[in-house]
């Protein structure tokens, strides 16, 4: 069978766990994938959703939404834990945005 994708997302893990859980006949990727979400999502959806968008307010253009994506995944607890996240950013990050990343991040754990 063929599929045409029409559009790409980046989306939390916690989203994919909210939609997979919906899924009846999971395929074995399908299964595997909810698993995974199951044991790794650390925040609700909509807190998730919440998150990203207090993220994108930061409107910082070197946050890129693959990025925001994984911090919300990965919920990093300080600057060293959010430096694995942005280190292959194109641009570098200064000490005083990080702050701000993590500072915001707090707030949803």
């Amino acid at each position: 069978m063929d599929y045409e994708i029409i559009k790409e997302t980046f989306i939390p893990t916690t989203k994919v766990k909210d939609i997979l859980k919906k899924v009846k006949d999971k395929t074995y990727e399908q299964k595997t994938a909810y698993e995974h979400a199951k044991k790794f999502s650390e925040i609700t959806v909509d807190k998730a959703e919440s998150l990203i968008k207090e993220l994108l307010e930061l409107e910082m253009r070197k946050l890129k939404e693959h990025q925001i994506v994984k911090i919300v995944d990965l919920m990093p607890k300080d600057i060293k834990e959010l430096k694995v996240i942005l280190e292959k950013s194109q641009m570098p990050f200064k000490e005083e945005e990080m702050e701000k990343i993590i500072e915001i991040v707090k707030k949803y754990e």
